[in-house]
């Protein structure tokens, strides 16, 4: 009898420590099975030396696709979203450093803003590295598939944007691969948002 009580209790011991477990994140829009196959050796992690304000949207200078989908921009917040998503908070479909798809063979809707294709993804970290002027970006979507991008800062044109509030010129330059395409040049300006 006292045997029993004891393994009870240890076993609801057991179970209290594991619910109160947080569980791992899934990387976001991981498609099903994601950490078979090519995923499963994609880098996982965030990790950021930011001293400088870089929020903001980064609107692609040429453009950038795969089918039907098309690179709308790469978004990066401010410290206190670096801080937090770092510290292990996640709201909802938004993270300190994401890329923005659209897809142009979605209906359109009106908006304040004019019309816009309705088919849209965000594709959330499952790494990101924001340090030494360089942003490293990997993300895994259902529509896209492997995500990565690697780019640098230009700190001096960033700077000129923002004082600017959006200047013409690249203000991010690297490469960004979709999916099993090869890798491709991108560039991209900065906007403040509306």
């Amino acid at each position: 009898m006292m045997f029993r009580r004891i393994a009870l209790v240890a076993c609801g011991v057991a179970a209290l420590a594991l619910a109160a477990c947080d569980p791992p994140l899934e990387p976001a829009n991981a498609p099903a099975g994601s950490d078979t196959g090519a995923t499963a050796n994609l880098p996982e992690g965030f990790s950021n030396d930011l001293k400088d304000d870089v929020s903001g949207f980064y609107m692609p200078t040429t453009e950038v696709r795969q089918g039907s989908w098309r690179l709308d921009h790469v978004f990066m917040g401010q410290s206190q979203d670096f801080a937090a998503w770092e510290g292990g908070t996640r709201e909802g479909r938004f993270a300190p450093v994401m890329l923005e798809f659209v897809d142009e063979s979605s209906p359109m809707i009106q908006t304040e803003l004019g019309e816009i294709h309705t088919g849209r993804v965000r594709v959330l970290p499952r790494f990101y590295s924001v340090e030494n002027g360089m942003l490293r970006f990997v993300g895994v979507s259902e529509e896209l598939g492997i995500v990565q991008l690697d780019a640098r800062l230009n700190d001096e044109a960033l700077a000129t944007a923002r004082r600017n509030l959006g200047a013409e010129g690249a203000v991010l330059n690297g490469t960004l691969s979709l999916g099993d395409a090869p890798p491709q040049a991108v560039g991209f300006r900065w906007w403040a948002g509306d």
